[in-house]
């Protein structure tokens, strides 16, 4: 299955992005930060906290799903410049 679009906001920033919309965020410029399962959630305004206080299942859920895409690229990426083979 691939990602969809929802699954990458915020993927091309360097930098922390809110959890519920994908804004990019200065650091420090998070209004507030959740923490689960040894990842921070940083959320950028109140309209994103409440609607994260609401229902936090779909974020966590993008979440698990940006942090196994950026593992595969991540193996999957040869950064060193040699082959793999042998």
């Amino acid at each position: 299955m691939s990602p969809g679009i929802e699954d990458t906001i915020g993927y091309q920033h360097e930098g922390e992005c809110c959890a519920v919309c994908g804004k990019a965020l200065k650091p420090g410029e998070a209004l507030a930060t959740m923490h689960r399962s040894g990842s921070k959630l940083p959320i950028c305004c109140p309209l994103c906290f409440e609607a994260y206080q609401q229902d936090p299942k779909p974020y966590l859920e993008r979440l698990a799903r940006q942090t196994l895409l950026q593992e595969l690229l991540n193996v999957g990426g040869n950064t060193s410049g040699q082959s793999d083979r042998s």
